[in-house]
Order: C-alpha cells, then sequence, then structure tokens
C-alpha cells in the first residue's frame, strides 16, 4: 500500500483568497478498493469525507463531465509507461450539481506486485484567479488605488503582473519574500532581467523563454500548476507552484499583459519527501517480517493492505486478502467484526482469539493482536495475528497429561497414607519427637524396646553416610526452596542388617520470624523396592544364559581394575577365549545342546580362576577374564592351559558325547599405561594368532607383527603347553 497524507495548505483567509490548493490522491487500478482521497478532495467537492455517496472506488468516473470523459479515458490508456507524468484540466461535478474545473497533475508508476499507481494532485482552475478572471484586463488593476493595494499585499500567495512588453509592472510583498528579491531588483523589469533562476522538477535549469509568464506572453494560453524550483540572489532553494493567466484589456479586448501567482510550496515538497520515507518504513515494518500483518478499514472491516506472510498464510489465490472484509475470513462472520472493532476503536488495542477460514477452506484459530493507527487523516486497524491452532492442541495435550499425573500422583498418595506407614511428629525447637508403632517395627522393634523417644533415636538408627543428605533436604525445606522433606535412607535392623526407608515430611506450624516449629511425616519401608531395583541391576549386567558378567558389566569393571592396578602398581591380565568348532556343535545336535555346552564351558572358567577374577561372557562363544593384581603376567598361562585342557575332554551333554577345544589370547598394560581398548585389542591379536597356529592353545601378545607361533618364546606360547605330555596337541 502507499501511503498518503493530506498536504492541502490554505495560505490565507479562505480557499480562494490563498489561490489554488493542491488536495492529493491517489488510484489503484488493480485493487481500486485501496484508493485513497485527502481531506482536501471532500472539501472540493462538497463532500463529507465519510460520506456514503462518494464511491471512492470509481475514482472520477461517477463525477467526469461527460464532454472531457473522451479525452480522460484516452490519456488514460496512452499511459502505460512506469514513473509517467500527467497533466490533464476537466470538470468534475460539486455535490451542490455545479461543474468545478480543475487541472489534475499526476504521475503513474507501477508497484512490484504488479498493480498501477497514480498519484497526483487537484487544482482547482476558476479559484485560482486570484487578481483577475479569464478575461480580466490590467486596467482594472488600474483602479481602486489604496484598496487595490492592500488587497494584493494581503494575499499569501505571490503575485507579478507584466504588461504587454513583459515589464514587471506590479507585484507584491509577498512575491518578494517568496523570490528572495527587493523591490529595486523587480520593479519595471523584465523577465530575462530577473537575479533569480528557475529549474524544473527534475532539476533541469529552464530558460527564461520556459517561464511561464514568458510562455504566456508568447502564446497567450494559460499556465498552471506549474512547479518550480527557485535558485534566491541569497543562495537559498525554495520550490513554488506557478498560474500564468493573459490579461485583455476590457473596452478593446485586446493583449494586455500577463498576471503571475505563485505559492511557496516547500511545506509540500518536505511533506512530499516525508512521505516517501514514511511509505518505505511503514512498507519495510509491514512486509519485511515474518508476522502476519493486516490493515483494516473499521468503516466496514474491508482489508487495505497485508503482508506477504499474511498472504502466504491465507492463501487466496483469487487476488490475495486484499479487498476482501474480515468476515470473509472470521468464521463467526460480521457480527464478531463488529464486536472487536467497537472494543479496538474504544480502548485503542485488544488482543482476542477467533476462528478463521483459509483460502483452502482449513479453518485455525487465530491469536489477534489488534491497535488503532491513523493514516491519511483516518483511523485504520492494524493486526498481528498468529497462529495458535497447533499450540492450543499441545497445551490441551500437555493440561491432559498434567490432569492425569495430578491424579495418579494424588492416587498415590491416598495409597500411602492409606498404607500401615510408620508416622512421625517433631518438634523442631526442641527435638521431642513422637513415632507410631509401626515406625518400630520397621526397624524390628517396639516403641517400649527404643525407649524414651528423640530426634536422636532417629540419629542413631539411621546409617551414618544417609545422615548428610537427609540434613541438606530438611535444610533446603526450612529455607522454602521445597515445600517438603523427602529422603531415602538405611536404617539399621533389629537383626543387624539395613532397611530402606522413604522419609517424607512437611512443616506444618512456622513462627513469626519465618522458623520451623513443628514438622510432621511418614516412614514407608521401600527395601522391597530396592531389592527390586539391585535385581534390576543385576539383571542389566548379567548374561541371562551362564549367569557371568555381561559385556557392559566386563566393560565397566575392566576400566575400573586397570585403575585400581595402577594405584597398587601391579599387572592386569586379559584372557580373551574362543570355543573351537562350536559351530558344528550346534549343527550337529542343536541349539538346545549348544547353549548348554556355554553354560558347562562357563563353570569350567569358573572353576580355574580366582574369586578376585573377573569372568564374563561377551556373546557367542566367547568369553573374557580380567585377572587382577598380577605380579607376573606369565603366571596367567596356569589357568589358561587348565581351562584348555577340562574343555578339550569330551563333554557329555544331553547323553551326546561332545568335543570342542578353546583359544585363548592373553595380553597385559604395558608399563601400566594401557587403556581398556588397548588390552582388548592386544588380547583379541593374541587369539588370532592362537586360531592360526592351530587353535586349542593360549598365547601371550608380543610387540610387532608375527603371527607364527615359532616366532614366540616358548613360555608365550600354549603350542608348548606347561605338560610336556600335551605339547604336540
Amino acid at each position: 500500500m502507499n501511503l498518503s497524507v493530506n498536504l492541502t495548505k490554505q495560505t490565507g483567509t479562505d480557499a480562494c483568497a490563498a489561490g489554488a490548493a493542491p488536495v492529493l490522491y491517489e488510484f489503484f487500478r488493480k485493487t481500486p478498493s485501496r484508493n485513497y482521497f485527502g481531506a482536501g478532495v471532500f472539501e472540493l467537492l462538497g463532500y463529507d469525507p465519510v460520506d456514503s455517496d462518494f464511491d471512492r472506488t470509481l475514482g472520477w468516473a461517477s463525477l467526469l463531465h461527460p464532454d472531457d470523459a473522451l479525452i480522460f479515458a484516452q490519456h488514460r490508456n496512452q499511459q502505460t509507461k512506469n514513473d509517467a507524468n500527467r497533466r490533464l484540466t476537466f470538470r468534475l461535478r460539486h455535490k451542490d450539481g455545479n461543474w468545478i474545473t480543475v487541472e489534475d497533475c499526476a504521475t503513474i508508476h507501477e508497484l512490484a506486485s504488479g498493480d498501477v499507481v497514480t498519484s497526483g494532485c487537484l487544482t482547482r482552475l476558476d479559484a485560482a484567479q486570484t487578481l483577475s478572471s479569464s478575461d480580466g484586463t490590467s486596467h482594472t488593476l488600474q483602479k481602486g488605488g489604496n484598496l487595490h493595494k492592500r488587497l494584493l499585499n494581503s494575499l499569501a500567495e505571490g503575485v507579478v503582473v507584466y504588461d504587454a512588453t513583459g515589464t514587471v509592472v506590479e507585484f507584491n510583498n509577498t512575491a518578494l519574500e517568496i523570490l528572495g528579491l527587493t523591490g529595486d531588483e523587480l520593479c519595471r523589469k523584465t523577465v530575462p532581467e530577473t537575479p533569480c533562476t528557475f529549474v524544473r522538477e527534475d532539476g533541469v535549469p529552464l530558460t527564461r523563454d520556459e517561464l511561464p509568464g514568458k510562455r504566456v506572453l508568447a502564446t497567450g494560453d494559460r499556465e498552471y500548476g506549474v512547479v518550480l524550483g527557485v535558485n534566491r540572489p541569497n543562495g537559498e532553494f525554495a520550490w513554488i507552484r506557478v498560474n500564468a493567466e493573459p490579461l485583455h484589456n476590457e473596452q478593446t479586448g485586446t493583449f494586455d499583459g500577463v498576471i503571475v501567482s505563485f505559492a511557496d510550496i516547500n511545506d509540500v515538497k518536505q511533506a512530499q519527501v516525508a512521505f516517501r520515507e514514511r511509505e518505505l518504513l511503514y512498507r519495510q515494518m509491514f512486509s519485511n517480517t515474518t508476522a502476519v500483518n493486516i490493515l483494516v478499514d473499521p468503516a466496514d472491516g474491508r482489508i487495505v493492505d497485508a503482508s506477504r506472510a499474511a498472504e502466504e498464510l491465507y492463501g487466496f489465490a483469487d487476488g490475495g486478502l486484499v479487498g476482501r472484509t474480515i468476515p470473509d475470513l472470521d468464521v463467526d462472520g460480521a457480527p464478531s467484526m463488529h464486536r472487536h472493532v467497537s472494543a479496538v476503536l474504544e480502548h485503542g488495542a485488544l488482543s482476542f482469539v477467533v476462528q478463521h477460514r483459509l483460502g483452502n477452506g482449513e479453518i485455525r484459530k487465530m491469536q489477534v493482536h489488534a491497535g488503532l493507527i491513523e493514516l491519511h487523516e483516518r483511523k485504520y486497524i492494524h493486526t498481528t495475528n498468529v497462529d495458535i491452532t497447533e499450540r492450543e492442541h499441545y497445551e490441551r495435550m500437555l493440561k491432559d497429561a498434567n490432569r492425569k499425573l495430578a491424579e495418579e500422583r494424588q492416587r498415590l498418595d491416598e495409597i500411602i497414607w492409606g498404607t500401615s506407614a510408620g508416622t512421625w511428629e517433631w518438634n523442631v525447637q526442641t527435638g521431642e519427637t513422637r513415632f507410631n508403632e509401626r515406625w518400630a517395627e520397621i526397624i524390628g522393634y517396639t516403641l517400649d524396646e527404643l525407649g524414651p523417644v528423640s530426634i536422636d533415636t532417629w540419629l542413631a538408627y539411621c546409617h551414618p553416610e544417609d545422615l548428610e543428605k537427609s540434613e541438606a533436604a530438611l535444610q533446603s525445606t526450612f529455607r522454602g526452596e521445597t515445600d517438603h522433606y523427602q529422603c531415602e535412607c538405611r536404617m539399621r535392623h533389629k537383626d543387624g542388617s539395613w532397611v530402606w526407608v522413604l522419609d517424607r515430611g512437611k512443616v506444618v506450624e512456622w513462627d513469626a520470624s519465618g522458623n520451623p516449629l513443628r514438622m510432621s511425616g511418614t516412614h514407608a519401608d521401600i527395601t522391597p523396592t530396592k531389592a527390586v531395583e539391585a535385581e534390576i541391576r543385576r539383571l542389566a549386567q548379567t548374561d541371562q544364559l551362564t549367569g557371568l558378567s555381561n559385556r557392559y558389566q566386563f566393560n565397566s569393571m575392566l576400566s575400573q581394575i586397570i585403575q585400581i592396578n595402577r594405584r597398587f602398581e601391579k599387572s592386569i591380565v586379559l584372557l580373551l577365549l574362543d570355543l573351537d568348532r562350536f559351530k558344528q556343535v550346534n549343527d550337529t545336535f542343536g541349539h538346545p545342546v549348544g547353549d548348554k555346552l556355554l553354560v558347562e564351558v562357563a563353570e569350567i572358567i569358573k572353576r580355574n580362576c580366582r574369586e578376585a577374577d573377573v569372568v564374563a561372557r561377551l556373546g557367542g562363544d566367547e568369553f573374557a577374564v580380567v585377572l587382577p593384581l598380577m605380579d607376573d603376567v606369565r603366571d596367567a598361562a596356569i589357568p589358561a592351559q587348565r581351562i584348555i585342557e577340562e574343555v578339550s575332554r569330551p563333554l557329555i551333554i544331553d547323553g551326546n558325547e561332545v568335543h570342542v577345544g578353546i583359544s585363548i589370547g592373553i595380553s597385559t598394560c604395558a608399563d601400566h599405561n594401557g587403556t581398556p581398548d588397548s588390552i582388548y585389542r592386544d588380547a583379541d591379536k593374541a587369539l588370532y594368532r592362537a586360531k592360526n597356529c592351530g587353535r586349542n592353545r593360549f598365547c601371550f601378545y608380543v610387540e610387532g607383527g608375527c603371527n607364527e607361533c615359532g616366532a614366540l618364546d616358548r613360555e608365550l606360547c600354549g603350542r608348548y603347553a606347561l605338560n610336556p605330555q600335551n605339547q604336540d596337541n
């Protein structure tokens, strides 16, 4: 949308005395609903700005004199070039039925949207003849003496009168002021002799012969509404609007001179610049954003402008949003619009929620932030619309979830409080405490056995490691950081075991200074829950088939053991074990037999390891053993050889004689600097070498690329077993 402001300037006692006052308008060829008329247009034509009889969308069409309509239409159709200028004279019907003659000065340009905009101003010609009518004469000016002079100097416009030779014969003080001249510089001078220079609106200098007064002297034709720039002798610059009219002797009818009237329109020009800057700023703020902005005429709810984001959201393919009305969008129609428009006009701003129908028919819920603004001396409502359809959906889901969660919490609270929980009451200031019988039963006592109870009773039976945590939770509640106290603690049972309790409480009385006076709470025995948690942790760390540690637990323990061995400057040894010919067992006897074989092998490995060793099944037929705190890494050959010997014997599984072997790779942390990844990688290389050298044997990892057992010391390869009878096996 192009913004316009009313630039009409009254420069005298009334409009007629001031001369031709410019009134602005702006027409949109494709979207005539956006047509704008300055307040001066309505005044010029005798209409009230809110008069329903005046149809803005028709432009001049309904008011144009029939004799001028054809010329006007032809000239309009010829204006196809962007930024073209137009100057026409035509007649418009006043509301009182009379015809008034106006001069139209306009610029036509095309917007980025493709719409063609005509921006212009009207000057009423029959009101511009300040000193003479169309047939006035200079003789008339010579009558009246002082009355004529007073009238001339009272005008807000500058007036200069030339005789037929082009010599200045009359002027007023306003002319001297506007042109920056003295009386001597203008009196009895011809047009070329004045010290002022002039330029056109585009900045091109004018020759003296091109000045309006000079052209009227040459042609005898009127010149109206000519905009010129004046370079004053003092170096200042001003813009003026000039009307020049021929004068005739009223007795002979012969040409008698020229009367030139002109008005200082610097304010108009500045307003035009401000108008362009304001238009640009408004356009950038309105359109260059992801916000859905809409400008609405409150008179009829018509949309006069919409941002790109708004057009994209609503998606009306047939002409977009501009020209539509709010009831076209609002599902609740005109009543909803009138209600909200009235509220905005009353309060200036309003936020509300409505349902809008998009171009594809989809209904979306909109949060509308509306505010009243004033443009072109008219009120509009600017709205920023936010689609909250999805947000409301998620908010409803969140509310439902919170409601269900609250219900579940309430249900659990009722269950807890409805059970035979241990209860306690504590005078925070004195330490006096009261327990119920169940509180004592949880730890295997009766209240009588506990004797006189106080807060010290709790301190005596709570696990020392949990007291600090309990105290921190209590202090947080006392400071108001939490609305209740809660802590899981261990208490010593009468039989010497530790019982887990959930200790919960709330301050039920505070003093005037905000210090806690009394607390009440419960003890719930959560030992079974803790046992379940421990079992879950155990299952998460245990291989379900063999009962050995699983890979997760193995990785965790390997890292911990490496750190412990560094602290004690001991060696750690890793054995990676892999069954030989296990696939043949599965293929021959089936997977149930294979699973039982894995269980038997796991038992063999555990029997030949120390209690401190970590034995794990990594997956399939692959096992691992971590030997911590080893003084001599070569001692790992002893359990390795025993495991090989036991696994290599025929095993009876479900009545089937099963023959398998086992290969073992052995590695350690060199200089105690190894990592879990490096020691595992080294053991895996040694296992590969054991497999490559004939299987059913162990092999230590040795730095270098040797893959053959013959390249190793006899003590580092299971090919040379500790039992000489098995060396060839």
